[in-house]
């Protein structure tokens, strides 16, 4: 049997027969998930994004007014994860927090290991936000392929 838990923004998945599969284990807990928005409004809390505007140069060289949004966050807490453990500012009441929004509780999931279950690969966000779970499962299985033909020579 293998047991995965996840809380948070890191993400796992696997590779079944030889990379022809991909199965998730894990979901990502960022605020902006439907599911996650609505626990979070639900126990009193809100989910915002910041803005900021900025002057930059377009392809022209002419100057153009840019607004940047940033991530999905929590209040309270101001986190852009929607679980996670510790985070006092956005947990303990006495800091402004609520127990009910930003939650530790851990998604698990359990399977029977079976012979074409390859391996799994897990990683945090700074992977994910830039990769699709797809895109690490082929870079993973180009390394090792690139390193046992590097071995057989």
């Amino acid at each position: 049997m293998c047991y995965v838990a996840n809380v948070g923004d890191s993400r796992a998945v696997m590779s079944g027969s030889n990379g022809k599969k991909l199965f998730p284990l894990s979901s990502d807990h960022k605020p902006d998930d439907k599911e996650e928005t609505r626990r979070i409004e639900e126990n009193g809390g809100h989910i915002y994004q910041t803005q900021a505007q900025t002057i930059q140069r377009n392809d022209k060289g002419e100057k153009q007014l840019v607004t940047i949004v940033g991530p999905h966050r929590v209040f309270p807490g101001r986190l852009s994860v929607s679980r996670t453990f510790g985070d006092i500012e956005a947990k303990v009441v006495a800091f402004g927090g609520n127990p009910r929004c930003v939650i530790a509780d851990p998604e698990i999931k359990a399977f029977r290991i079976k012979k074409d279950h390859d391996f799994i690969a897990m990683g945090c966000d700074g992977i994910f936000d830039k990769l699709s779970s797809r895109d690490v499962i082929k870079v993973i299985w180009e390394a090792a392929n690139k390193s046992q033909a590097k071995n057989i020579h």
